[in-house]
């Protein structure tokens, strides 16, 4: 810190020594005209003077703004919201120092207002949103209701095709729903988190079950490999099943519709790790994609042919994991399909969490 005090003074330490070099050139020219002469003890003497003094002043006006440099070095280093506060607490030495200080702290006073109100402005986005979801989620719930009951009643093929398309349509909606109302609540993460031992296939199995109907309408196959009945991990069990719903959305949207094919769980156990895998045999990620696949709002190749994607599903997903401290890894060969891997690397939650 001293010697970057020095650097900034260069000039002037420069400007002293050539300053005394003039005047002693003066002086000596003064003294020859009147024919005596200067001797070089002397002028030698005249300089060491300069640079004692000179020194002194130095580390005397160092010695003043010690202090206050130490601090700007350490808030340089550690920024913070309160730097300009911090600095004016510590005196500074000279107007200019007063004026910077003074200057760091409006700009942090005018900074914090304006995050202040952005973040008020931003709850009550989330607010509304959250309000607005769980609003529309009543109507879709209903909508469920009255077509399983016009299903029931009618015996028209036009009629039931009718409502099988609206129920397809409304099975959208919701799913949309959901993925909105997870992304929003995504930001408070920490605080809405249950850390607990969970039954992983017990919960494949309640998933499986949920998405019978799915399974039905495109005849395609749940298909569990496991080596044991009952396998432990811990994790948060809401969060967890936000992510196996949409790996198994994209498995049943992406694989070959009305053919029986199987998609696969699977579970596998090495030492300390437990690997939860979801394969099926669709139309594959092309390999220039794959990298980019849990990147938000990308949808690749394949997306593009599907008009409901949105990209957002993996980038979830992956958040999710990583929030919790899984790992999702994704591996695909084009034309042959696609293995989503989340992988539990330690038997504890705690100091895994990523908080927000």
């Amino acid at each position: 810190m001293f010697k970057a005090y020095l650097q900034d003074r260069t000039w002037i330490i420069l400007f002293s020594i050539l300053g005394t070099g003039f005047v002693t050139i003066v002086v000596a020219l003064g003294i020859l005209e009147k024919g005596s002469g200067i001797s070089r003890a002397n002028i030698f003497y005249m300089f060491i003077l300069m640079i004692v003094f000179l020194s002194i002043g130095l580390f005397i006006d160092y010695g003043r703004q010690r202090s206050f440099l130490s601090q700007l070095n350490k808030q340089y280093v550690e920024v913070s919201m309160q730097t300009g506060e911090v600095l004016k607490a510590y005196q500074p030495a000279t107007k200019e120092q007063k004026m910077w200080a003074e200057l760091v702290a409006k700009l942090n006073k005018e900074y914090r207002e304006k995050l202040s109100c952005y973040s008020r402005e931003r709850q009550q986005h989330l607010d509304f949103t959250n309000q607005w979801i769980h609003h529309m989620k009543t109507p879709v719930s209903v909508i469920s209701l009255l077509i399983q009951e016009g299903n029931k009643q009618s015996e028209i093929r036009s009629i039931r095709s009718l409502l099988t398309e609206i129920e397809e349509e409304n099975d959208r909606f919701r799913y949309g729903l959901d993925m909105m109302l997870h992304m929003a609540r995504l930001d408070h993460f920490a605080i809405d988190l249950k850390a607990e031992q969970i039954d992983v296939i017990g919960l494949l199995r309640e998933i499986i079950n949920e998405e019978k109907r799915q399974f039905i309408k495109r005849r395609l196959f749940p298909k569990l490999v496991i080596s044991d009945d009952c396998v432990m991990v811990y994790s948060d069990k809401k969060w967890l099943t936000v992510v196996f719903q949409q790996i198994l959305h994209n498995a049943l949207k992406y694989s070959p519709q009305n053919k029986g094919e199987d998609i696969v769980m699977k579970v596998e156990q090495t030492g300390n790790q437990t690997a939860v895998s979801i394969i099926d045999q669709g139309i594959g990620i092309p390999a220039q994609d794959l990298p980019r696949i849990f990147q938000p709002f990308f949808t690749g190749e394949n997306g593009r042919r599907q008009q409901e994607a949105t990209g957002m599903g993996l980038y979830l997903s992956k958040e999710i994991c990583r929030h919790l401290g899984h790992e999702l890894s994704a591996s695909s060969e084009q034309g042959k399909g696609t293995v989503m891997t989340v992988t539990f690397s330690s038997n504890t939650l705690h100091g895994n969490v990523t908080k927000l």
